[in-house]
């Protein structure tokens, strides 16, 4: 976090942020206007109701949110998408891409005389495998998860996650703490929890789990994406009979120690399909430059017959999208478009695992090598305990891990004309949330392009069924909208794309 956040800001770009501080520009001001609280509120009653379902990936609620999105955006005056390979958009407005769909469950650990099971001894996100495979030893990787120098060459690999906290938190280490082992050439990753039952508190562990189709290439367990399973310490420590978990985590090397058992799996598999929504306002002189802004509009469905609405997670960065694509929209239609284009692209299966932002950037439909920055939101409509009676604020998050000019730009849009308080506390590369990795605008940042995550923080609604309509701030909701409609009003305007001037670190 930085202390003199418009000093480091001037600092970094001399005199191309001076002029942006010194003047309003009258033009963006009028369409910032059309984004009003009444429209807001409207949207999000909508979208966040039990008619939507809980906007599942792939099911009916989240389908009907896209043809209201789409819907949206043609009131708006926004022309169909014409992509290069047309087979790539549906309906001018949708990419759809497919998913396979597996019934959880289907994968057990056999071993000392018992049978762990899923969501009692084992969970999985999920399936890269198929069979039985037999184990007979695991390569402990130590505690500083040193990969021997042969690499590991199809071997079966035991991480300890013991201090890397509870739920989300251990997932979000885990997803790139976990690159490299999948890189060195693991079959089979065996993740061991200190209790299992606390870490999935809260995860609303659904009756399937969600991969993207294209990258099952093949369902061998030596596959670049290497089952991960997590199994409960005590369980584990059953299977390795000779040792313990907590006595392995006194070694700093790798070793390699036996366990016999076998990994079944019984997949009940089908292919389902999600879309990204596309709302594309192109721009005049340097149309060819495209600015993306991504929010995601899925949530976590129906349990137990209960719709978890998520007017929150992420309603509101939904809404916000359709406000921007409206006033960017407007803009163009009176000659004010922007210079360079803009996509604004509703995108599912965050939920899932970051999917639907996943696919766009593998597939993207414009090339990615034009896009010059993605401003991603994702829950800007409530305040959490450390603001409860703060001034106005947002969570900015990654806006300088790859380019100090974004930052620069931001800084600028909100000292022009929201003025909020910019927390940068989990910006910190040593944030134990891992905010930056969990959310679509990651997806947009591995592949090397600048990116801005804003978010207003985690409350006590979090993925409940209380996260609804009648407990959002529609002021502050409505104000970081503008913060984002003012960055890419700049970024879209400006002479030069923002230079990429720091190293893309995983």
């Amino acid at each position: 976090m930085m202390c003199n956040k418009t000093f480091l800001a001037l600092a970094l770009i001399g005199g191309l942020v001076k002029p942006a501080l010194a003047q309003v520009d009258s033009l963006a001001l009028r369409y910032a206007e059309t984004i009003t609280e009444e429209e807001l509120r409207q949207h999000l009653t909508t979208l966040a109701s039990d008619a939507f379902l809980g906007r599942d990936t792939g099911k009916e609620g989240q389908k009907m949110a896209a043809a209201y999105l789409k819907n949206e955006f043609v009131q708006a005056g926004i022309p169909p998408v014409t992509a290069p390979d047309p087979a790539t958009i549906t309906e001018g407005y949708f990419q759809p891409y497919d998913l396979i769909e597996d019934q959880s469950g289907s994968i057990s650990i056999e071993g000392s005389g018992r049978t762990l099971t899923y969501k009692k001894e084992l969970v999985y996100f999920n399936e890269a495998m198929t069979g039985d495979m037999p184990i007979t030893e695991v390569v402990h990787l130590g505690g500083a998860d040193r990969i021997p120098k042969d690499g590991l060459n199809g071997a079966v690999v035991l991480v300890n996650a013991s201090g890397m906290g509870q739920g989300l938190d251990v997932l979000g280490t885990l997803r790139t703490r976990l690159d490299a082992v999948r890189a060195a050439g693991a079959a089979l990753i065996l993740v061991s929890v200190p209790s299992l039952a606390t870490m999935v508190e809260g995860m609303h562990l659904s009756g399937t789990t969600l991969r993207l189709a294209y990258q099952v290439k093949t369902k061998s367990p030596t596959s670049s994406s290497a089952q991960m399973i997590m199994v409960d310490e005590a369980a584990m420590n059953e299977l390795l009979r000779t040792t313990t978990m907590a006595g392995l985590g006194r070694k700093k090397k790798a070793r390699r120690i036996p366990l016999v058992c076998t990994v079944k799996v019984r997949p009940g598999t089908s292919t389902i399909t999600a879309e990204n929504v596309l709302a594309y306002i192109e721009g005049s002189d340097k149309k060819e430059e495209l600015l993306v802004i991504t929010a995601h509009y899925d949530h976590i469905g129906v349990e137990n017959g209960v719709v978890y609405n998520g007017a929150d997670d992420d309603g509101t960065g939904t809404v916000a999208l359709i406000e921007i694509a409206e006033a960017f929209a407007q803009a163009k239609a009176e000659g004010h478009g922007p210079r360079r284009s803009v996509l604004v692209m509703p995108v599912s299966g965050e939920e899932k695992g970051l999917l639907g932002s996943r696919y766009y950037s593998d597939h993207p439909v414009f090339p990615l090598e034009n896009t010059i920055a993605d401003l991603n939101i994702d829950m800007i409509g409530r305040t959490d305990s450390a603001h409860s009676t703060a001034a106005p604020y947002v969570y900015i998050i990654g806006s300088d891990r790859l380019s100090s000019e974004l930052h620069a730009a931001n800084e600028a849009a909100n000292a022009n004309y929201t003025k909020l308080d910019l927390d940068y506390r989990f910006n910190a590369e040593s944030d134990p949330n891992r905010f930056y990795y969990r959310s679509d605008h990651y997806n947009f940042a591995r592949k090397g392009i600048p990116s801005i995550f804003y978010f207003s923080g985690v409350h006590e609604d979090y993925h409940q069924p209380g996260d609804d309509v009648e407990k959002i701030r529609f002021d502050l909701l409505r104000q970081r909208t503008m913060l984002v409609f003012h960055t890419a009003w700049i970024l879209a305007g400006r002479e030069s794309r923002p230079t990429v001037d720091k190293p893309l670190k995983p």
